[in-house]
């Protein structure tokens, strides 16, 4: 429990510096990070209540959130719309399943440091997962395409980033589970904690890249 609970503590302190300092796209960073936090924090849940059916509501409602707000976070670096309010509407529709059904996950185990989790409400497992890994897939191919057709410097400077960013969870998490069985039942689990590298590089696109403009808010002249 201590791992999601320090996770969710750094997340959530990004999610506020970057609302209150960000100067880049910062509402659509700061929500990023408030529901990678938020998944933590339903992880914290987990753990304090032994699995209670709410935790995990919490947790898959915040990672749920997360992949249309990718989407929309291009299109802003990019300049062109590519169908964030599609993404937004399906993650929708999963966000009122999951808190109207009275189980989203089935059969589970606590372990040490993640939640192995063994089977989903059938629905989820199905459907949610393709939405889920398709919505990052089809947002890593926006940033590709970008990064090659877009002369800016500075949009391929975050595409870049972004790109990192999300290779250091969906790429890391899925080769790891490949080459170790263990890790597939702990796959949201894993994914959620390596997160926490891709929660620093959203922060550091979107605050001041100076040290010293950045400290001047906390002591202003």
């Amino acid at each position: 429990m201590i791992r999601p609970l320090l996770t969710a503590g750094l997340e959530y302190i990004l999610a506020y510096l970057v609302f209150k300092y960000g100067k880049t796209h910062k509402n659509i960073i700061a929500l990023v990070l408030f529901f990678l936090a938020s998944y933590q924090l339903g992880e914290v849940l987990v753990f304090l209540t032994n699995g209670e059916q709410f935790a995990f509501k919490v947790a898959y409602v915040s990672t749920t959130m997360l992949p249309p707000l990718g989407v929309l976070l291009v299109s802003k670096i990019i300049n062109k719309r590519i169908g964030y309010l599609l993404f937004q509407s399906i993650a929708l529709i999963f966000v009122g399943f999951i808190i109207w059904t009275p189980q989203v996950v089935l059969q589970f185990e606590l372990g040490q440091y993640c939640v192995r989790i063994f089977e989903y409400n059938p629905i989820l497992a199905q459907f949610w997962i393709y939405y889920y890994q398709g919505t990052l897939v089809f947002t890593m191919l926006a940033m590709l395409i970008g990064f090659l057709l877009i002369s800016k410097k500075d949009v391929k400077e975050k595409l870049k980033w972004m790109f990192i960013a999300y290779m250091s969870f969906d790429g890391l998490a899925i080769i790891l589970a490949y080459f170790n069985p263990w890790f597939g039942p702990s796959i949201a689990s894993l994914m959620c904690a390596l997160a926490i590298f891709a929660a620093i590089i959203f922060a550091r696109i979107s605050l001041p890249k100076n040290l010293n403009e950045l400290t001047a808010f906390w002591y202003p002249h």
